[in-house]
């Protein structure tokens, strides 16, 4: 049976303890989350529950995300085999890319390091508003200071779309009820700046020197991106090129969809509450890997 796994984006709103029983249960879950401590410098429980003041509230979290979307991956594998194809959104790009086999686990951590390093004083922020299907999403391109930085597409069977914006805080917090609809603005704790937006052009060039120092192996298998124009990597130099131009350019999860539907899968794993929560199907069967699973294969 041919099959992908997809990552979705970091969840804002994840209890990462809730993964506890994974990891008591599971040696390959066990075996992944000691690699990302050992790798991140922090210990397992810290993964999972407990405090590390030495390191950042967001690169903490998205540390944590990894950790578990990698361990549900690999016991998906045990399961099912090796998929065909791997696909990511944003956080879940990279960790795409690591079981493709173009990047190390050591590798995914500093590139998360690198991509969170703070570029400048301004505050940035993101939100994520849900916009009817008759009303105009494009409407929060044309505000200054604040952009479109991952369109999810249509959502909860067709009633409207789902995305995410970055910009100025103080600009998304004074648009909150002046568009055509309600954004909700993320705490800093959670998302302290902006993602796939003008605003990441430091960054951007910062990845881009670290990248050169460390290039990225060639995938084993293709990697679907929902960057524009970079849908598919199959060579180092190509994830590369879509992970810089991801730093500053919208995403578009409908990119990421088509590029699965050609590969004419027989079942997709979406390791993702959030894109389960969404109805987000990937051109074929979509089974969700999030809190329901979790519950059902390990109490």
């Amino acid at each position: 049976m041919a099959t992908g796994i997809v990552f979705g984006p970091a969840d804002a709103t994840a209890d990462f303890l809730r993964y506890a029983p994974m990891v008591e249960s599971s040696e390959t879950a066990q075996s992944v989350y000691r690699e990302v401590a050992a790798a991140s410098g922090v210990e397992v429980d810290q993964l999972l529950a407990r405090p590390a003041p030495h390191v950042g509230a967001v690169v903490l979290r998205s540390l944590r995300q990894m950790a578990a979307m990698l361990s549900i991956a690999k016991i998906l594998e045990a399961d099912f085999g090796r998929a065909q194809v791997y696909g990511g959104i944003s956080l879940g790009e990279l960790a795409a890319l690591h079981m493709a086999g173009a990047a190390s686990v050591e590798m995914v951590v500093d590139l998360l390091r690198v991509r969170h390093l703070p570029d400048t004083s301004l505050d940035e922020a993101i939100c994520f508003t849900f916009v009817p299907t008759l009303d105009d999403w494009r409407y929060y391109d044309d505000v200054d200071s604040m952009s479109v930085s991952v369109d999810y597409g249509p959502v909860f069977d067709g009633t409207g779309r789902m995305i995410m914006l970055s910009g100025l805080r103080s600009t998304l917090e004074s648009m909150r009820t002046a568009g055509p609809a309600e954004l909700q603005v993320v705490d800093r704790d959670m998302a302290d700046q902006a993602y796939h937006s003008p605003f990441r052009e430091p960054g951007r060039r910062r990845l881009s020197s670290f990248l050169v120092e460390n290039p990225l192996s060639d995938p084993m298998a293709p990697v679907l991106t929902a960057v524009p124009g970079l849908q598919k990597a199959s060579t180092g130099g190509k994830a590369t090129e879509a992970l810089l131009k991801s730093e500053t350019h919208p995403l578009s999860v409908p990119v990421l969809v088509e590029g699965v539907e050609k590969f004419g899968l027989d079942k997709v794993h979406a390791v993702s509450s959030f894109l389960g929560e969404l109805r987000i199907r990937f051109g074929a069967p979509t089974d969700y890997y999030g809190d329901r699973w979790l519950a059902y294969r390990f109490g």
